[in-house]
């Protein structure tokens, strides 16, 4: 079976591995048991960047040599925000923790490839959410508690802060609760399952709050070098259908999504270059564009309260029975029975 082509290329920070040999030797293991018998060359340690296969391969043999299922805890709480390059340090010195947040959403792409960030304001709460973006068929847990529990350390770092101050923050998973969290339930009291997303949840005052290491001129200069960087990435073909993924992210509050126009101006390029490219890629931004549609529906049918009639509204729809037979055509059933469906299945998993 031929191994896809996203999960081959080299997209993921070798600072990201660098971590998890530090957690392997405090638990007595070196790097050579680590690459043991594995087929990845262990050359890996002095290039920039990894595969997501290699990095799939790496975690699972160090799950392996741990033992320990819930090390997708520990890895995230290692995390610090210096791992992410150039991001960490844009985030750290904004003014604000709105900035940071707004930069963490704009750049992530650069920095991971396989995961989408959009950020929501609700009236009692805002959450920076998390998306795959392919089907992750091994470790997915692992990742979304590493990323996640990441994110929520990165905070408090921010902030000059411990974890624990944080008791009116929620993370928040779409699985159920597994099994080793007993172990870990007091230390991350914050942690929530099957919320039907992978979010960390925060109060809304957090916005304003100032970052302990705010440089407006520092912030200014790592801003243009993560722009530098963006743009870099989305010169790839792959890469460049991941940005404009990233693009039409809207948030729950936004109605409807970016015009081809728009999207191709925020990724500097001109409309001609953006539909070739992804012509090159056989797909094209309509197509992209009908399945960010598609899996908001699903999501926002799953996850809120809202009508049928508001749904369509929302993602763009002027005529709610357009919305329905385009939602039938992709899903093969109607919005109300998928809706339905999903929520009932949801329930026999309690």
């Amino acid at each position: 079976m031929n191994t896809p082509a996203h999960l081959q290329r080299p997209t993921i920070p070798i600072a990201y591995l660098q971590l998890l040999l530090e957690i392997l030797a405090e638990r007595g293991f070196s790097s050579a048991q680590l690459f043991e018998d594995l087929p990845v060359p262990t050359t890996l340690l002095t290039a920039p960047r990894m595969s997501a296969l290699q990095w799939t391969r790496l975690v699972l043999r160090a799950r392996e040599l741990t033992q320990d299922p819930g090390l997708g805890y520990e890895y995230g709480l290692r995390m610090r925000p210096t791992a992410h390059g150039l991001l960490g340090y844009a985030a750290m010195s904004a003014g604000t923790v709105r900035e940071a947040i707004d930069m963490v959403v704009r750049y992530a792409g650069a920095r991971q490839a396989h995961f989408t960030l959009s950020f929501e304001v609700h009236d009692e709460y805002c959450q920076l959410v998390l998306r795959e973006r392919f089907p992750i068929p091994v470790l997915r847990t692992f990742f979304y508690e590493n990323i996640l529990l990441g994110l929520t350390r990165g905070s408090a770092f921010l902030l000059g802060r411990e974890l624990e101050d944080f008791t009116d923050c929620e993370i928040c998973f779409d699985t159920p609760e597994p099994p080793y969290y007993r172990e870990w339930r007091d230390r991350l009291q914050q942690l929530r399952f099957n919320q039907g997303v992978n979010a960390v949840r925060f109060p809304p005052h957090y916005l304003d709050l100032r970052p302990a290491l705010a440089d407006p001129h520092a912030s200014q200069q790592a801003r243009a070098l993560c722009e530098r960087e963006l743009a870099l990435a989305a010169k790839d073909d792959d890469d460049l259908s991941a940005r404009v993924l990233a693009e039409l992210r809207r948030s729950d509050d936004e109605v409807g999504y970016p015009s081809l126009e728009e999207v191709a101006a925020r990724l500097f390029i001109s409309t001609r270059t953006l539909k070739r490219r992804l012509h090159e890629q056989s797909t094209s931004f309509l197509r992209l564009l009908n399945e960010t549609r598609k899996n908001d529906a699903c999501e926002l049918l799953t996850r809120t309260d809202l009508s049928v009639q508001a749904i369509a509204t929302r993602l763009g729809y002027e005529n709610p029975a357009n919305f329905s037979r385009a939602f039938a055509h992709a899903i093969g059933k109607p919005p109300s029975v998928y809706r339905a469906q999903v929520r009932e299945a949801r329930r026999g998993l309690l």
